[in-house]
């Protein structure tokens, strides 16, 4: 894990509670995937996934730009797997994620277990990467249930309507059959 201590008072993306709190024990990816920062006396936990260390310009880190990677065509596929009912098929890939994270296969067994179990591994596997977890939560209908309680600790309010974007007003000037998503009127 990266430890640094900063002089400032800005105060970096950092990692919610619900997210830190959502890793197993002895999860490699908490430990290689998750940076601390002291600001202030407070410590801070940052995502600090795929970087490389590049010497010529004294030891900063440069990120890696991610597309698709193994693990989650792996997770992709134990939920196709589960949602079919393939379930042993399901959580052998499910445990290949969870292996190389330094976990020990899933003990769940029935299909609702382990769409709750891939869910939990997408959570901790792809945090931080072009929204997963945003459009995991709205395709499997639990962005209401989920940012109810998240949206107060991070010192806001939930409401329905906010799983849907605003329609500019620039597209709709242009097409005039579309309308605008309800509540942004």
């Amino acid at each position: 894990m990266l430890t640094t201590s900063v002089g400032t008072s800005s105060n970096p993306a950092t990692i919610s509670p619900q997210l830190d709190a959502a890793f197993e024990p002895n999860d490699l990816r908490k430990t290689s995937w998750i940076g601390t920062a002291t600001i202030g006396g407070v410590q801070y936990r940052f995502p600090y996934k795929y970087k490389a260390y590049n010497a010529a310009t004294a030891g900063a880190k440069n990120e890696y730009f991610t597309f698709l990677r193994i693990s989650e065509q792996y997770l992709i596929r134990a939920e196709a797997g589960a949602q079919q009912n393939m379930l042993d098929d399901a959580r052998s890939d499910l445990n290949v994620v969870r292996e190389r994270a330094g976990l020990g296969v899933t003990p769940a067994t029935t299909q609702t277990a382990i769409l709750d179990a891939i869910m939990k591994e997408r959570q901790v596997e792809l945090f931080c990467e072009q929204g997963h977890r945003w459009f995991d939560l709205k395709r499997t209908g639990r962005i209401d249930a989920v940012m109810s309680v998240v949206a107060p600790t991070k010192g806001g309010t939930w409401e329905p309507y906010k799983a849907l974007m605003p329609v500019p007003a620039a597209e709709r000037a242009l097409n005039n059959q579309l309308d605008q998503n309800d509540l942004y009127n």
